[in-house]
């Protein structure tokens, strides 16, 4: 059955979802999360390569002491990490986690995804993109649609229900292992979105109030959500003006702390998924979607070659548009080609 790969890199870990075409109708239904690991439903952002030279993540709980990780934030540095024993953009090996998520979604489905969308920190600017898509390019995944966290949290929640559609203000907030996210959006019609604002903490996360007690943790939190004030004010707005804020990312103790936290200062209502750490993976699936039934043939065997559909899902900024095109012959499963710096 045809689907769409939704994927969200994180610095500790990665996570995919699939949405599927609907049976016996055109549309699509529900995006369910997707089983990377072989012991967990993730796999680490740490990446490694084989005695063969095969590229491939690590499992959550091991970082072996050659792994690289932390290439997701690094992306636009114009200096290239070690790995291997050579030196890689940060952008390319974020590439090859993603060619290594879509190898695996297609062992896992039994065949390629009509479509791979990749969400990214919202803050992003043009550059940074470029040099991504550079990335994509050589991992023979050109026709990926790039997509921003904060679209995917209010595609999912608006799938369930849980967000408006259009109109109003929304506040987004996602609570990584280590960096916290948060973003001002206005819906305008369903699969669009502006966004208004952006920013991210990198010394406030899940992993930094593990094992604090409840009052610690908070204190460590307070100042994401400062941000997130501070944010709403820098466009004029107040906290009364939000219709809702979104929550993903961390859950358990550190996501009622958020919320707690957010509801002491903004009288909207505070909306968690039940399955916060998948909400950017599904989101990304749903914000994949293409708009019309595709008239290509469905690809079925690992010897057909990797194809995507026209990009034709509404951006939420023009600066964030899909590529269409025809990818080239798909090279070995788990081969993920990686160029090295000169």
């Amino acid at each position: 059955m045809s689907y769409v790969l939704g994927i969200d890199i994180g610095v500790g870990t990665v996570r995919a979802a699939v949405c599927r075409r609907a049976a016996g109708r055109e549309g699509w239904g529900p995006a369910q999360p997707l089983a990377l690991g072989a012991r967990s439903p993730q796999v680490a952002a740490a990446l490694r390569m084989t005695a063969d030279g095969t590229v491939v993540p690590a499992e959550v709980g091991q970082f072996p002491a050659d792994a690289v990780r932390g290439y997701l934030n690094r992306v636009g540095d114009p200096l290239p990490m070690f790995f291997a024993g050579g030196y890689f953009p940060a952008h390319g090996l974020t590439a090859a986690m993603a060619r290594w998520v879509v190898d695996r979604a297609w062992e896992l489905m039994g065949e390629a995804p009509l479509r791979v969308a990749l969400a990214h920190p919202s803050s992003w600017g043009d550059g940074r993109l470029g040099l991504l898509r550079a990335g994509l390019d050589e991992a023979d995944l050109p026709g990926a649609v790039l997509v921003t966290r904060a679209r995917a949290i209010v595609e999912c929640h608006q799938a369930a229900g849980r967000a408006p559609t259009g109109g109003g203000l929304l506040g987004v907030y996602r609570l990584g292992g280590s960096t916290a996210e948060v973003a001002l959006v206005a819906p305008q019609q369903p699969g669009r979105i502006e966004l208004l604002a952006s920013a991210e903490l990198t010394d406030a996360g899940g992993f930094e109030v593990d094992g604090l007690s409840p009052a610690d943790a908070r204190a460590v939190l307070r100042p994401t959500v400062d941000l997130t004030a501070a944010l709403v004010r820098s466009r004029g707005y107040g906290p009364e003006d939000l219709t809702a804020v979104l929550l993903a990312g961390a859950g358990g103790a550190a996501g009622d702390h958020v919320s707690e936290l957010l509801g002491v200062v903004f009288p909207a209502p505070v909306v968690r998924d039940p399955q916060p750490h998948t909400t950017v993976a599904a989101g990304a699936a749903l914000a994949g979607r293409p708009a019309v039934r595709p008239t290509a043939p469905a690809l079925v065997g690992p010897t057909d070659a990797f194809a995507v559909l026209p990009a034709t899902a509404p951006p939420e900024i023009a600066r964030n548009r899909g590529a269409a095109g025809e990818c080239p012959p798909r090279p070995p499963v788990n081969r993920v080609p990686v160029r090295a710096e000169n």
